[in-house]
């Protein structure tokens, strides 16, 4: 290879690099984010579809939508508070009723706060 294209590929990879980190630091929340908060409330409407119909069904769907859509930053979400929420409700469907201790559980972990 000639140094005039050596140093052309190393150019347009690092240009390339740059791109990236860009979208990646600047952009993440439109490009990735905002898309993925519509999957996840869809995804977690159809596991509730098994469920019982009741009014704590109910308010965990718009508990769950809200804290989803209050997100601004990825960074605010704690992956301790995710996970424990996750086993929690795991644990609620087992049985295909929400009662309201479970309910009152769930809210505890994901209880509205602000998101910056």
């Amino acid at each position: 290879m000639k140094k005039g294209c050596f140093v052309k590929t190393i150019v347009v990879l690092t240009i390339f690099t740059a791109v990236i980190l860009y979208i990646v630091n600047r952009k993440f929340n439109e490009v990735i984010l905002n898309p993925s908060k519509s999957l996840i409330i869809n995804q977690i409407n159809r596991d509730l579809n098994y469920v019982k119909d009741s009014p704590q069904k109910d308010s965990l769907q718009i508990l769950i939508k809200d804290y989803i859509t209050g997100i601004k930053k990825i960074d605010n979400v704690s992956d301790k508070s995710i996970s424990e929420f996750i086993d929690t409700l795991k644990e609620a469907l087992q049985d295909s009723t929400i009662d309201s201790t479970e309910y009152k559980k769930l809210y505890r972990i994901l209880k509205p706060k602000e998101h910056s």
